[in-house]
C-alpha cells in the first residue's frame, strides 16, 4: 500500500471505493487498500460509489472487482484463488455452473474447474444434503453422495493439528478453538467466534458470536484472548468445551499455564471436591474479577492474610481457596475463623 500512500501525501485523490448499503449497514465492496490507507493515515473521509444491497451483494460484487485493477495492485494467483474460493464454498454460490463463476469473479472458466476439482471437502450448513449433480459419459444424469469426500484428508489433518504448532512454529488453528479476526480483515475486524469447520488448509468456517457462519481465511484468525487480560494462574476464566457438557460455559480459577495448554480447577457437582481439567488456550476467555464480585472480594481478604505470620495449617487452607471460583459455607466458615485468629476481623 506504500505507493497508494504517496499518493495521498501528494494530494492525488484516489478512486472512489464501492460499498452497499442495506438499509443500516454500509459493506465494504472494493476498495480495501484504499480504505485501509485512509484509516492509516486518521483521515475521516472518503468517496464512495454506493450501492443498494446486503453484505452478500457485497461480497459477490467484491470477488470480481479486482479484476481491472489497476497497475498500482494487480490481482496474483492468490487473489484469484480467493476469490473463487469465496463463491465455491458458499452453499448457494457452489451450485452455480463454472461458466457463471468466472463470469463473478472475472477469470478463465478453466481455473473454476481446476480449483472445484482439488476441493476435497464440500461445505454444506448443517441439515442439508451432500449430494452433486453430473453427467455420466452415456449423457445420462445421476447424482453422487459426497457426505465422505476428503474426511481422510481433514482427519489426518486434524491428527497432525494435534501438535500444536505448524511448521513455522505459530499455534495451529483446530476444530472448536475460540478465534479472533484480526484488525486488517476487511469485513469482520475484532469480532470472535469458534471454528466449526476447516474446509482446507488455508480456510476455515467460523461462528462469530453474533449468530452468522462466515469463511475466513486462517491468516486473518489468531486465537481469541482479551487484549487486556492475560492468562495468569489463579486467575478467572471461562469455559468453552462443547464437547464436555459438564465443563462448557463454567468459570474456574486458573492452576498452571503452559505454553499450548492450561489446568483450570472446577468443583465437581456430585462430590463437592475441585478437580483439574486441562483445556487448550483457545478453551478459555480471561475475565476481570468484576465478573464475580464475591470472588474477587474473596481474594482481598486472602491477600491481606497472607502479610500475617500464618501457621503451615493456615496456609493450607488459603491455598485451598485459590482454586474455587465459588466457595461453600465451611469454606467461609474457615476463612472468617482465620481471620478473627489474626484480628482482621473481630470475634464476637
Amino acid at each position: 500500500m506504500g505507493l497508494l500512500e504517496e499518493q495521498i501525501e501528494d494530494g492525488k485523490e484516489l478512486e472512489p471505493v464501492t460499498v452497499f448499503y442495506d438499509g443500516e449497514s454500509y459493506w465494504l465492496a472494493d476498495g480495501f487498500h484504499r480504505w485501509h490507507v485512509h484509516h492509516n493515515q486518521q483521515k475521516e473521509v472518503i468517496a464512495c460509489i454506493i450501492y443498494s444491497g446486503t453484505r452478500r451483494d457485497a461480497v459477490l460484487y467484491s470477488v470480481g472487482a479486482n479484476a481491472d485493477h489497476k497497475p498500482v495492485l494487480p490481482r496474483s494467483r492468490e487473489d484469484k484463488r480467493r476469490a473463487l474460493l469465496t463463491l465455491l464454498q458458499d452453499s448457494e454460490w457452489r451450485e452455480w455452473s463454472n461458466y457463471k463463476i468466472a463470469e463473478a469473479c472475472r477469470v478463465n472458466e478453466k481455473t473454476v474447474r481446476n480449483i472445484r476439482s482439488s476441493l476435497t471437502t464440500e461445505i454444506r450448513s448443517e441439515g442439508s444434503t451432500r449430494t452433486r449433480t453430473y453427467k455420466t459419459k452415456y449423457g445420462t444424469i445421476a447424482t453422487m453422495d459426497t457426505a465422505n469426500i476428503g474426511k481422510t484428508h481433514q482427519k489426518a489433518a486434524l491428527q497432525s493439528s494435534d501438535l500444536g504448532v505448524n511448521d513455522n512454529g505459530q499455534e495451529r488453528l483446530t476444530l472448536a478453538d475460540r478465534v479472533t479476526v484480526t484488525a486488517d480483515h476487511p469485513l469482520f475486524p475484532g469480532q470472535s467466534g469458534t471454528i466449526t469447520q476447516l474446509p482446507n488448509p488455508d480456510s476455515a468456517i467460523v461462528e462469530l458470536d453474533t449468530g452468522k457462519r462466515e469463511l475466513i481465511n486462517v491468516r486473518y484468525l489468531k486465537p481469541a484472548t482479551a487484549a487486556h487480560l492475560k492468562l495468569n494462574e489463579g486467575g478467572l476464566v471461562e469455559i468453552y468445551a462443547p464437547d464436555n457438557n459438564k465443563i462448557d460455559g463454567r468459570r474456574g480459577r486458573i492452576a498452571a499455564v503452559r505454553e499450548h495448554s492450561i489446568e483450570v480447577w472446577l468443583r465437581d457437582v456430585g462430590t463437592m471436591t475441585m478437580q483439574k481439567h486441562t483445556l487448550k488456550h483457545q478453551q478459555v476467555t480471561p475475565l476481570p474479577l468484576e465478573k464475580e464480585p464475591r470472588l474477587k472480594e474473596i481474594c482481598a481478604r486472602l491477600h491481606r492474610l497472607r502479610e500475617c505470620s500464618l501457621d503451615p495449617f493456615e496456609a493450607q487452607i488459603l491455598a485451598l481457596l485459590d482454586q474455587p471460583a465459588t466457595f461453600t459455607p465451611v469454606e467461609l466458615d474457615y476463612l472468617v475463623h482465620i481471620e478473627k485468629r489474626y484480628g482482621i476481623i473481630e470475634s464476637e
